[in-house]
């Protein structure tokens, strides 16, 4: 398995990114060649990632900035989308709509978890309340 690996914290702009066999002074490298990991509890799943992102947070966690500080080395990014490859015994349903692409639910994490609706009065401001209810958003309505 393919992997963006961060071994050490520290700023990955200010060196360029190699691979396992050119030693990088960058705090991030990719290693192709990266162990699958097992299942290591009754309710783990593991999914065969197809699409991920990195973004501002992901960035402050490699700077070492960040609220939450994974032990090293960690493989940095919180959304992703892909098939379900293993599931343990204790999981019953895990499941993204077949409607989704793997490229729309790859935002749905960290997008969709708080839905600010100015102009919430309105017809419109009100119809992207219900949305954001059914699609499990916390909504902040304004009017």
């Amino acid at each position: 398995m393919e992997a963006l690996l961060c071994k050490k914290l520290g700023d990955p702009t200010s060196a360029s990114v190699r691979n396992e066999l050119e030693p990088s002074s960058s705090p991030i490298e990719v290693i192709r060649n990266y162990l699958i990991p097992q299942l290591n509890s009754l309710t783990a799943v593991r999914v065969k990632v197809k699409a991920t992102s990195l973004n501002y947070a992901n960035y402050l966690q490699i700077l070492g900035k960040y609220q939450e500080k994974p032990p090293l080395p960690f493989i940095p990014g919180s959304d992703y989308a892909g098939t379900v490859d293993v599931v343990s015994s204790a999981v019953t349903k895990f499941k993204v709509g077949d409607h989704v692409c793997s490229f729309a639910a790859l935002g749905s994490f960290a997008s969709f978890i708080v839905l600010l609706v100015l102009g919430a009065a309105g017809g419109v401001g009100f119809s992207a309340v219900q949305i954001g209810k059914v699609c499990g958003a916390v909504v902040i309505a304004a009017a």
